[in-house]
């Protein structure tokens, strides 16, 4: 394997800058020695090498957390606050001044290559700590070297082919030595690959890390389930026989993305996932399926929404893998929660991070298939209807999910427990104000209601939805709201758990050798904590298409809607859509309620989001590389289109 050593700072800034970067070498030799003087120190210095993760489920600033599920009503034109990810989901990157530029450290993000250096510098120096038991330092190594491996598949993930910085280049280092290239994409997995294999090796088992004070740090659950995932990428077509980038080629001649597709890397990955599940399940992961003890006297309905969300809101539970301590939770909880009493600043429930009416449709219906395929929506005129108001109003049997007595869209009907636990809608059921008794007389119901002057919609200021749909998904039923404040339960963001991996499984398992038992099984798993039959039984009873799941192509488009319901809004879509060259999604007009309504006739007219025209195209794939970059070192290629 290729080894580059480099001084990262070239990477990212002109020569004449670097030793601003580096902290003044070799001045900070010294300070480098007081580092590892002691194992106190030194553990300062660990922590340090983790300050440099991505901002995984920040809703500004994590540029995942804003594909097609999502809209936010602020930044167009430069109107109001700002959020740097819905940047680049409305096109506006930059080829000058990039955003989220992971690759400097600009514009919202840390720079990923100092990470790395930072890491580098850890695994140099380690020895030199007199005071650490052999068994710590193995650990910390683990540790460390996960940690440059993810910053490694990070950068891969946004800018495609990259340098691979194994080693810090000294700083006397000749100007040439420091003009480096970037490394063929299957070179660049390679590497990361046998970094997580080297680290699985030195980490604890889950079990191991003590919640109170470890909790967040890489464990060996971790590094398999990321190992999955890493292999799962390289299988998928962005990186697997990508034609599109044929013209990739470096100066060398050297050409950056495989041409040939190769079913070999499903295979990898198929393997790798498995090892990963089947290790999860030694150390005691699996499904969340636990009753919060505040809805044991609550309806099974309700149970069943709850245990989804919980899965999500519940800290530190059995089906989280990774979770990420890095992110502000109140004002994520701000952003997505809908107000369910008059509040005297509205703004303190935002719904900022508001879905898109084309992704509420992509919930399945409550027989398990899509609306569009399913019988008995086509058969009652439900689907063709889906967006008229409907003739009756909620029935008592409905008021589980729908205020009883009152009108909303037939969309909002006979929908599965996903979309009423994650989905908040006008006239949708919505705990979360201090009471969870559910008994007759302490049963606090409260309903949304996202029609103009109503309690969740539009009174004027900023704190409004402007789709007329609210993120409940991603905080917990048992956040309260008063009138002058909300109170939010703390929980770590999900970066990885064990649905994901099982969606991950059953995926590589039919791109290697199509429909099976065991991919079934995987899939009706998730479906099953759902409230879902399987997917041949839901086929083969209501879908128009009952063939569907037994072709490979069929149920990778089942795979794909699979995972766009179960890890919605969880940052996984946008980087899935990336994967399976699929980003043409982000075209489509962005739709929702005209929350200018004060009438269900009013409110249920469909409204064009104010998006300004977007085009995204084969470029738009990868990140570009900062121009200047490219004229300290003309080494490094620009990425396809820029």
């Amino acid at each position: 394997m290729k080894k580059i050593k480099l001084i990262l700072a070239v990477i990212t800034i002109s020569l004449a800058s670097c030793s601003d970067y580096l902290d003044v070498v070799p001045d900070n030799v010294a300070t480098i020695e007081y580092a590892f003087r002691s194992r106190n120190e030194a553990e300062k210095y660990l922590f340090s090498c983790y300050s440099y993760r991505p901002e995984i489920g920040s809703v500004d600033l994590d540029p995942a957390m804003a594909s097609d599920e999502t809209f936010k009503r602020y930044g167009i034109n430069g109107a109001g606050q700002v959020w740097q990810n819905t940047l680049i989901a409305r096109g506006f990157q930059s080829l000058t001044s990039p955003i989220l530029n992971t690759w400097d450290g600009e514009n919202g993000s840390e720079s990923a290559w100092k990470g790395i250096r930072e890491c580098n510098i850890f695994l140099e120096n380690i020895d030199l700590v007199p005071d650490l038991t052999e068994t710590e330092k193995k650990r910390w190594i683990g540790e460390v070297k996960f940690l440059k491996a993810y910053y490694h598949f990070y950068l891969l993930k946004c800018y495609g082919p990259i340098p691979i910085v194994d080693e810090n280049l000294p700083i006397y280092s000749k100007p040439q030595e420091v003009q480096i290239y970037r490394e063929p994409v299957d070179e660049v997995f390679a590497y990361i690959v046998a970094l997580l294999t080297e680290s699985i090796e030195y980490l604890p088992n889950a079990v191991e890390v003590i919640e109170g004070t470890e909790a967040g740090r890489i464990d060996k659950l971790i590094a398999l389930g990321v190992k999955a995932k890493v292999l799962t990428f390289a299988a998928s077509p962005l990186f697997n026989g990508n034609t599109a980038y044929a013209s990739m080629v470096d100066n060398k001649g050297v050409q950056l993305f495989p041409q040939q597709y190769d079913e070999s890397k499903w295979l990898l990955a198929a393997e790798a996932c498995k090892e990963a599940i089947d290790e999860c399940h030694a150390q005691g992961k699996s499904l969340y399926d636990l009753v919060d003890p505040l809805v044991l006297d609550a309806d099974p309905v309700f149970q069943l929404q709850t245990t989804y969300r919980q899965a999500i809101t519940h800290r530190w539970n059995q089906e989280l893998i990774w979770g990420n301590t890095r992110y502000n939770n109140n004002f994520l909880a701000r952003s997505t929660t809908a107000r369910i009493i008059r509040m005297e600043n509205v703004n303190n429930a935002m719904t900022e991070y508001a879905p898109t009416l084309q992704f509420v449709e992509k919930y399945y219906s409550d027989n398990g298939v899509p609306i569009d395929e399913d019988i008995m929506w086509r058969s009652e005129s439900w689907y063709q209807d889906r967006y008229k108001v409907r003739a009756e109003p909620a029935q008592e049997d409905e008021g589980k999910r729908i205020e009883e007595g009152k009108y909303t869209v037939n969309l909002h009907f006979n929908r599965e427990p996903r979309f009423y636990a994650s989905i908040g809608f006008d006239k949708g059921i919505y705990y979360g104000s201090g009471y969870y008794q559910f008994n007759d007389s302490q049963r606090n119901v409260k309903y949304a209601d996202f029609l103009k002057g109503g309690v969740s919609g539009f009174q004027g200021g900023s704190g409004y939805s402007i789709s007329g749909y609210s993120v409940k998904k991603l905080h917990s039923f048992k956040n309260a709201q008063t009138s002058t404040s909300i109170s939010t339960e703390y929980f770590p963001f999900p970066i990885l758990r064990l649905a994901d991996l099982y969606l991950l499984y059953a995926e590589t398992l039919n791109e290697t050798s199509g429909p099976s038992d065991e991919v079934y099984h995987y899939i009706d798993l998730v479906r099953s904590r759902a409230g879902l039959t399987g997917v041949k039984e839901s086929w083969s009873n209501y879908s128009i298409n009952p063939n569907k799941p037994n072709t490979k192509e069929g149920l990778r488009a089942i795979i794909h809607q699979e995972r766009a319901i179960e890890l919605a809004f969880e940052g996984k879509r946008f980087w899935d859509i990336r994967r399976w060259k699929e980003i043409g999604v982000m075209n489509n007009q962005p739709k929702g309620w005209n929350v200018q309504g004060q009438t269900p006739e009013e409110f249920y007219k469909i409204t064009l989001l104010p998006q300004i025209p977007v085009s995204f195209t084969i470029k738009d794939y990868f990140w570009p590389i900062k121009e200047s970059n490219l004229a300290v070192n003309p080494n490094l290629i620009q990425n396809y289109g820029w």
